[in-house]
């Protein structure tokens, strides 16, 4: 199931929002119902439509538990004209894509569901024409909730920077966190880029003009606890690039970057296991049991 933080700012901006589930119809209208869920859940409890997209769980043995049945956890996004331009898939249940890389993905655009945690580029200097920032797209990270590390460059008028891979000798705009014993992360996800033939010269390199953003998706593992879960996590990293014009290269540059961004509560039940879920949810068990037995009917 999808999350439910952030889906108002997908409706909000015109999107369709749809969940596909092993559940029963009753099951979901009572998860609807106690998580205050507005988008539109589809029931596939016999995994017809999850089996016609080749999602089916497959690390769920038939006869191993009766959530055999249940999907990979993912998200399409599909066009006016229902092709499908983006997927997200995880092999952890645990995981899901947060609404501001949905937003991306859907619109094109970087799109805020709140506040940006902008970080502290303590060695930048104010007199180079090239601008830089670096900021969480979000106001918190949260388990399980990917989010993206976007690094961006204003690159002036008549220069480039390189695109990955560089020519021998030259770097790209890369953004590179450190390692942390919380975090997680996926590869960076890169603009596409352009041919260059500098003046005079065979060789064509791959090259970015204008705004450069680089996303590195960013995920808080499970490893917390209610006992020692802090309130705030620090990332750190650099970025790099080197401009270019026609005829000459800057020295390369590395920016250490800083940003210290709040750590939210979870926001899935199943992770968080929240006080409350017992009476938001008072049916779940018994929806477990219909699932249980209805597991237990289709074995041979």
């Amino acid at each position: 199931m999808q999350l439910q933080k952030g889906m108002p700012a997908l409706t909000a901006a015109g999107i369709k929002v749809y969940a596909l589930s092993y559940d029963e119809p009753e099951a979901l209208q009572d998860f609807a119902r106690a998580w205050d869920i507005t988008y539109t859940l589809l029931p596939d409890p016999d995994s017809t439509i999850i089996r016609q997209f080749g999602i089916l769980n497959t690390l769920i043995a038939a006869d191993d538990h009766p959530w055999f049945g249940i999907p990979f956890p993912g998200t399409y996004v599909l066009d006016a004209a229902g092709t499908i331009t983006h997927k997200f898939f995880e092999n952890n249940l645990a995981v899901r894509v947060g609404p501001e890389q949905l937003l991306a993905a859907a619109t094109g655009k970087t799109i805020q569901t709140g506040t940006a945690q902008q970080a502290d580029l303590p060695n930048s200097d104010p007199a180079d024409p090239l601008r830089t920032e670096v900021f969480l797209q979000g106001e918190s990270l949260a388990i399980g909730v990917q989010c993206d590390l976007i690094a961006r460059w204003q690159v002036p008028a008549g220069r480039h920077v390189y695109a990955q891979p560089a020519p021998a000798g030259s770097v790209p705009v890369n953004i590179l966190l450190d390692e942390h014993p919380l975090l997680v992360t996926r590869p960076v996800i890169r603009p596409a880029s352009e041919p260059h033939r500098l003046a005079d010269a065979d060789e064509v390199f791959e090259v970015h003009h204008g705004v450069v953003e680089l996303r590195l998706p960013v995920t808080v593992n499970g490893t917390l606890t209610r006992d020692n879960t802090p309130t705030q996590i620090e990332l750190t990293g650099q970025i790099e690039w080197q401009t270019c014009d026609d005829t000459v290269c800057d020295i390369p540059v590395k920016q250490a970057f800083r940003i210290s961004v709040p750590l939210a509560p979870p926001v899935l039940p199943a992770i968080g296991m929240r006080a409350d879920q017992g009476e938001r949810e008072p049916n779940a068990n018994r929806h477990f049991e219909i699932m249980r037995e209805r597991h237990q009917k289709s074995d041979p």
